[in-house]
């Protein structure tokens, strides 16, 4: 198959049209061609390239950049959503590891922003499908890394599939880390099969379980239930969280941190006091 070959400036406008639809999903693509100053038929190829990447969805009379029940956003739309949330979340957990420790990262935006606070522990043992988190640890170094193999997914851009699953089966870590699209009083949720499958096992093959998820995703349901939350020992959220539901969960045993993403400290206080109390109170 010949390489697609996109000029600069459609490559920059893709990314505008995205950051338009994150923005506002009410834009038509009417609407987008006068913004742009382009033909409706170039807009009408620009989004079909977007849906060829799968980071939208046409449909008759729009289009969407939003989850649904059955339908999770892309990998590269996510990076894009909730920044400040996930980073102060991911700031928050990277504080639970420390040196020597062996620790699982699924192929969520919100585990793979821990990097930023991980790659100078110490004898640090990562284990991980997500393939961005496997190029950075290679091009900037740091702890020892294991890839998951299994089936490349463009859309999640991790491995995934049955050996994905054997892969995870095999190994046994001190933490996982991992996100899911929504979570509810009764427990998380994912609209994917293939991912349900995959987070399952990692939660198996580990012997603490860290779930991390902006408040955007609380109070809701997927399709598929991954897990209840006797599977969770913890969860990391941000300050937008439903404060009976957090209660609710930590009446059944979960200990929950909540971070600022102004301030990026916890409910409790600030710094590793406040998650070491959430975990006194479990």
């Amino acid at each position: 198959m010949s390489q697609r070959i996109i000029s600069h400036s459609r490559r920059e406008r893709l990314d505008a049209i995205l950051e338009c639809l994150l923005a506002d999903e009410t834009e038509s693509a009417q609407s987008l061609a006068t913004r742009f100053g382009v033909s409706l038929m170039t807009v009408h190829r620009d989004l079909d390239e977007l849906q060829r990447r799968g980071v939208v969805r046409k449909f008759r009379g729009g289009v969407s950049v939003a989850r649904t029940s059955t339908y999770e956003i892309s990998a590269p739309l996510r990076r894009l959503v909730a920044v400040p949330q996930k980073k102060a979340i991911a700031a928050a957990a990277a504080r639970m590891v420390g040196p020597g420790q062996s620790i699982l990262l699924d192929d969520s935006t919100t585990a793979a922003m821990m990097l930023d606070h991980l790659l100078g522990v110490e004898e640090l043992y990562i284990v991980t499908n997500y393939l961005p988190t496997l190029t950075r640890i290679a091009h900037e170094g740091g702890p020892t890394v294991a890839a998951i193999g299994g089936t490349f997914d463009v859309g999640h851009e991790s491995f995934l599939g049955v050996g994905a699953v054997g892969a995870i089966r095999a190994v046994r870590v001190d933490i996982a880390f991992f996100s899911t699209t929504t979570a509810d009083v009764d427990g998380i949720y994912h609209q994917e099969e293939s991912i349900v499958a995959v987070k399952s096992e990692m939660m198996r093959s580990s012997r603490r379980r860290v779930l991390l998820v902006d408040s955007g995703k609380l109070g809701d349901t997927s399709l598929h239930q991954v897990a209840d939350w006797g599977a969770v020992d913890h969860l990391v959220t941000d300050a937008g969280a439903d404060a009976d539901l957090l209660g609710t969960l930590r009446s059944h045993g979960v200990a929950v941190t909540v971070v600022d993403p102004a301030l990026h400290s916890t409910d409790s206080g600030s710094g590793t006091d406040a998650a070491d109390q959430d975990n006194e109170e479990k």
